[in-house]
């Protein structure tokens, strides 16, 4: 076997793989031969069903199954060895499988291959970028300090279930044998089927229909222990019992509250508390201007990193694995969008390696958990919940079989490769008020 890389350009190429007989007939025979042993055909025994007979059977099928893989691994063994940043994927010529199976022993593939142009990332010659740190408002203030008494409030297991409690119990179907420790936050039930829940005792049981209770796949699927694939798929009437309803009383402003907010004296009195409270808001206003941080970056790796892309490549690519489903007119439409995010994933995924940046299970748990977190609305505080909340993210990491792995340990790596950029790149801070924020943020945004 043989390959040949032709480069047409800065970022075109042909891949040439030619297929010889010695490549593919030891293994051809030999899946001839496990045929014969495992084939249930009329007439014959099983296990005794002759080679020649497999052959005349299945011998093409298998031939082009066995050659169309060599040929594959060999363009990715190619691309490996030499380095290339490929985008998109290799695509055959028309005219590639254009093959008499009969009478041909030899075969020769040519793909289209499009790749980046080299590049360097030098992190340490970035400009400095300004980081904001936003001043809240009095109104702002009281607002938080109303939602600290409430997230900081007392746990009482409620009589009767109100909108804002979170009811635990049993969801079941009865037709799909489905049984699982559900937790539903009730300003999570969509408006509409808010009334189910309103009312409800300790032992009590209500029947919905499955898709009617949550506004997002995503919320179906916590309440559930599903992925976002199978929540998708659950149809029909389910039965939730009630076990518990726990609720959050907001705490009084004490000297309780300002040690559970706080810790332990760090504040005596109100004027002392309010004044720290600012300064956590600020913290949580800058969540604000860290968004804004990381868009800065990216549009910064983006200015000074001159990476060009196999355009016209990448169309034709696109509107082949979409199948019918985009036409040239959507592709191009996107195709800016789709140009930066795929020349920042090259560099993110160049400075990883530079540096040696690593992903494991342990980052990519805390995102899910970060996320469940959110759906809860910050009532995570009390007993057992950590616990609950991390068994419903290793669910949710656990089907194999869809895409949600990859998307998280997408956003943990980011957000890995992000942290690091934040600690190398040279920032200059400037404080604004929160208006003053979102009108920067608004223009920025636009570009």
């Amino acid at each position: 076997m043989q390959t040949k890389f032709d480069k047409l350009s800065a970022t075109n190429a042909h891949l040439t793989v030619e297929v010889i007989e010695e490549d593919y007939k030891k293994q051809v025979d030999s899946k001839i031969k496990e045929y014969s042993k495992t084939a249930q055909v009329k007439g014959f025994r099983p296990g005794h069903v002759p080679v020649q007979y497999i052959k005349n059977i299945y011998g093409k099928g298998i031939l082009i199954d066995e050659v169309i893989k060599i040929a594959s691994d060999a363009v990715n063994k190619c691309i490996a060895e030499n380095n290339i940043r490929v985008v998109g994927e290799p695509l055959p010529q028309e005219d590639a499988y254009k093959i008499d199976w009969t009478k041909q022993k030899e075969y020769t593939f040519v793909y289209e291959v499009g790749f980046a142009s080299d590049f360097t990332v030098d992190v340490e010659k970035l400009p400095t970028i300004t980081e904001y740190e936003i001043e809240p408002s009095e109104e702002q203030l009281e607002q938080s300090i109303t939602d600290v008494k409430s997230r900081f409030g007392n746990e009482t297991e409620g009589e009767e279930a109100e909108i804002g409690d979170i009811i635990f119990g049993t969801l079941k179907q009865e037709s799909s044998e489905f049984l699982f420790q559900s937790g539903i936050p009730t300003d999570k039930v969509v408006e509409a089927s808010q009334y189910m829940f309103k009312g409800l005792e300790k032992g009590s049981s209500i029947k919905f229909d499955i898709q009617s209770i949550f506004a997002s796949v995503k919320e179906l699927g916590f309440a559930t222990g599903k992925s976002d694939e199978e929540a998708a798929s659950l149809n029909g009437e389910f039965e939730f019992t009630v076990e518990k309803i726990t609720r959050m009383q907001p705490s009084e402003l004490n000297q309780e509250l300002f040690d559970k907010v706080l810790g332990p004296g760090k504040a005596t009195n109100e004027e002392e508390f309010r004044a720290q409270v600012k300064e956590i808001i600020k913290s949580n206003y800058n969540r604000e201007s860290e968004f804004l941080l990381d868009f800065d970056i990216d549009k910064s790796l983006l200015d000074n990193t001159q990476i060009d892309l196999p355009e016209e490549f990448l169309k034709k690519w696109l509107l082949e694995i979409n199948d019918g489903k985009a036409t040239v007119e959507d592709i191009d439409r996107e195709f800016e969008a789709i140009k930066r995010g795929l020349k920042l994933d090259l560099i993110k995924t160049e400075i990883a390696k530079q540096n040696d940046i690593k992903v494991v299970y342990a980052d990519v748990l805390e995102e899910v958990k970060s996320e469940i977190r959110g759906y809860f609305g910050g009532q995570g505080g009390f007993d057992g919940m950590e616990d609950f909340i991390e068994n419903m993210a290793k669910k949710q990491l656990e089907d194999k079989s869809n895409d949600n792995s990859k998307k998280y340990f997408e956003k943990a790596f980011g957000r890995k490769v992000i942290g690091f950029l934040k600690e190398k790149i040279k920032t200059d801070k400037k404080q604004v008020l929160v208006d003053q924020f979102n009108e920067i943020a608004t223009e920025k945004y636009k570009v």
